[in-house]
């Protein structure tokens, strides 16, 4: 059961300014946070299931040092203590730690790396990452910090401005939504996490990409290697609306 806990992961004063290196041999600094949450679980969660709690932020970042692009998005997972045990003081604290380093990371990396590498066009490309064990200031001394670093795709996230699209505008949406994500499937690999939240929409350039991928597989694993209209409603591009039925596109609302 995820509870929420109302604490701020990653506070202004800690992280904005921080520079970073990673082993590809570029150097970072934080400037901006764009989001954070967390997966909050109890200890019982934690010892039944193997649940680990996670808090997750996104950041811009400036370049500092390397080849690459000014301006990159950073991504950190960060293992946080089990509902009810944040307060507690360090040593107790780090008794939660876990050995493997954070699954939605390594996930994002796997397939980033993947798509970087074929040269989607629909994707961010990968720019460096690493692993880290946090210090003993930090929420579990010694659990993982995942951090990944990845191209600023241009445009402005679909769920922000969908709502207030025209008909024509929504029409060109769908249609380089399609595009990107017959692109993907080309490569090999689809997301599971679907929605326009996961979406960007580069309007002057017509050009939709498909980011967060933290949950994927291959397609034949999902049945999802062949085009299908109704992905349009599992990405919430379209609404069967109070009399809709999934398998009648006509009855759909854009």
């Amino acid at each position: 059961m995820i509870i929420p806990s109302n604490i701020i992961w990653f506070d202004d004063d800690d992280w904005l300014g921080l520079e970073l290196s990673f082993p590809g041999g570029t150097c970072w600094e934080i400037t901006t946070k764009i989001r954070e949450c967390e997966d909050l679980y109890s200890q019982q969660d934690h010892e039944e299931g193997g649940i680990v709690s996670e808090a997750r932020a996104v950041f811009v970042a400036s370049k500092v040092a390397g080849q690459a692009p000014p301006t990159a998005v950073l991504k950190i997972h960060m293992q946080v203590p089990w509902w009810g045990s944040a307060t507690k003081k360090p040593s107790i604290r780090a008794q939660e730690v876990v050995s493997e380093p954070s699954t939605r990371g390594e996930n994002e990396v796997e397939a980033l790396r993947l798509l970087t590498k074929a040269g989607c066009s629909s994707t961010p490309a990968l720019i460096d990452w690493m692993n880290r064990k946090q210090t003993q200031d930090q929420s579990i001394p010694g659990g993982y910090i995942h951090f990944i670093v990845m191209e600023m795709v241009p445009g402005v996230d679909v769920c922000s401005v969908i709502d207030d699209m025209d008909r024509g505008e929504r029409d060109e949406l769908r249609a380089a939504f399609k595009k990107s994500w017959l692109e993907c499937i080309s490569y090999g690999i689809t997301i599971l996490d679907r929605g326009a939240k996961n979406l960007r929409w580069d309007a002057a350039r017509k050009k939709c990409y498909i980011i967060d991928w933290e949950r994927h597989c291959a397609p034949e694993e999902d049945g999802d290697s062949t085009w299908r209209d109704a992905n349009y409603l599992s990405w919430h591009l379209a609404w069967k609306g109070p009399n809709g039925t999934r398998n009648d596109m006509s009855t759909w609302e854009f």
